[in-house]
């Protein structure tokens, strides 16, 4: 319990002390409503921050143990196939040995109705147990006993009635049932389901993103096959005539031409084996993966990809790559699309031009001291003012036949990099598309899905 006692000494007109009188007050309800909030206010904390269920279960579990002065904390997870409650994650004080304890949890499943969770399982609601030692409903409880665990609670994490789950803590205390605790606990419960719900809606909306931008890729390189062909029959042709000519120069035995024939037909296949390569990693459909990024690099492999496109409307390219730019943590593949998407629309825009030179400039410098800025020219007819508001909205187009998602899809994709992407006038004449990467970024959010581990709670039921 908790008291907070006042007192204060009566003394004579000498100073000398006469009596003394006090209060004693008992605070403990208080100090139990300020550790329920303290609890509350740090998870809700915990889940506004974290990424993940699996980020948050252990901090959740630290908190509600810190701030109501309990010793174990543990979930688990409703496994629907197998009718049970299986281990999730366990946390419990340092200064604290409970390792028999611990492996118990580790090793054990629960039926409905059975022990501290498999209850609360079954009747949806939370439950307290004053001492488990003594409980006839709880069969770790020889080994409680063992490890001097008494006073125990349980609350499940509910989501539209489902129990998705249930997290139970422990005290070496036997303590009595604090009906208020167990009402904030319910509360939390519906805030960990919410959250769930939350994260996995994320997942499905990155799924799908995922997805959708991996169809745009496969169509903007269906739009580009006349020029692929044309890029990778170049070096073929240029195998086939090396191998001829080493042919003829064996035959004249002259040695040292039919190995320099030999060795251009080494690189052109090696030519040919790059642009099959890039054409495969961007059709490939991959999670979303962080490495660090090249941002010239990225931009000459596309460069060397569209070439034959470029070539074939007729389009003067020029690239002005900035000095010693450092690297940026991303996904290539994502950055190569974003980089295609704005050329092949830079082109397409510059079709309309017939009485002017069709330049297109690719250039690359320091955007501040956090960003690098990438920057695509052309010398179009340039953007309607009417329509930029929606010129990265999904499906807006001004072309007959597309599907008006290369620009939403694109910065989406320079988004979830921590980036901006943005179109203006450029001048004297065309548009101007530039987008900013963050130099040393920790994350990239990206259509990239975590894989459903064994320890994660279940999804929402359909």
């Amino acid at each position: 319990r908790f008291v907070r006692s006042v007192g204060d000494v009566v003394r004579d007109e000498s100073g000398r002390p006469r009596r003394v009188f006090g209060t004693v007050q008992d605070i403990t309800e208080r100090k139990r409503g300020e550790h329920r909030r303290m609890a509350q206010h740090a998870v809700t904390q915990i889940l506004a921050e974290a990424a993940t269920l699996e980020e948050a279960t252990p901090r959740i579990l630290r908190a509600v143990c810190e701030c109501l002065v309990w010793d174990v904390g543990a979930l688990w997870r409703t496994d629907r196939e197998g009718g049970v409650l299986r281990y999730v994650e366990v946390w419990h004080k340092e200064s604290i040995e409970v390792r028999e304890f611990e492996a118990a949890i580790r090793d054990s499943t629960f039926k409905p109705g059975i022990g501290l969770p498999g209850r609360v399982w079954s009747s949806r609601e939370p439950a307290y147990i004053p001492d488990v030692v003594h409980d006839a409903n709880f069969p770790r409880a020889p080994i409680a006993a063992r490890e001097m665990l008494h006073a125990a609670f349980g609350f499940p994490i509910l989501l539209g009635g489902e129990v998705l789950g249930v997290m139970e803590f422990f005290s070496h205390d036997i303590r009595q049932p604090d009906r208020d605790m167990l009402d904030m606990m319910a509360t939390i419960g519906s805030q960990i389901g919410q959250f769930i719900d939350r994260k996995q809606a994320e997942e499905a909306l990155h799924r799908a993103q995922a997805e959708l931008a991996h169809v745009t890729r496969v169509a903007t390189l269906g739009e580009m096959t006349a020029s692929i062909a044309h890029e990778v029959n170049q070096p073929l042709a240029a195998v086939v005539n090396n191998a001829t000519a080493c042919l003829h120069w064996l035959a004249a035995q002259n040695l040292e031409e039919a190995r320099q024939s030999a060795e251009f037909v080494i690189a052109d296949s090696h030519r040919a084996g790059e642009i099959i390569g890039r054409i495969r990693a961007l059709i490939k459909k991959a999670p979303s993966r962080k490495d660090r990024v090249d941002v010239n690099e990225t931009i000459l492999e596309v460069i060397a990809l569209a070439r034959s496109e470029v070539q074939s409307n007729g389009v003067s390219l020029r690239t002005r790559l900035g000095d010693e730019l450092p690297l940026i943590l991303g996904d290539r593949i994502q950055l190569q699309q974003v980089i295609l998407n704005l050329m092949i629309n830079a082109i397409e825009a510059m079709n309309e031009v017939d009485d002017a030179p069709r330049e297109l400039l690719i250039s690359s410098a320091r955007g501040d001291s956090q960003s690098v800025l990438v920057s695509v020219r052309d010398s179009g007819p340039g953007l309607n003012p009417d329509s930029l508001d929606r010129l990265f909205h999904a499906f807006h187009t001004t072309k007959p036949h597309g599907m008006g998602m290369g620009l939403a899809i694109s910065r989406s994709i320079v988004e979830a990099h921590g980036g901006r992407l943005w179109a203006a006038a450029n001048v004297p004449h065309g548009a101007v598309f530039q987008f900013t990467l963050p130099i040393g970024a920790e994350t990239v959010a990206g259509p990239n899905v975590r894989d459903p581990s064994a320890g994660s709670l279940p999804t929402r039921p359909k």
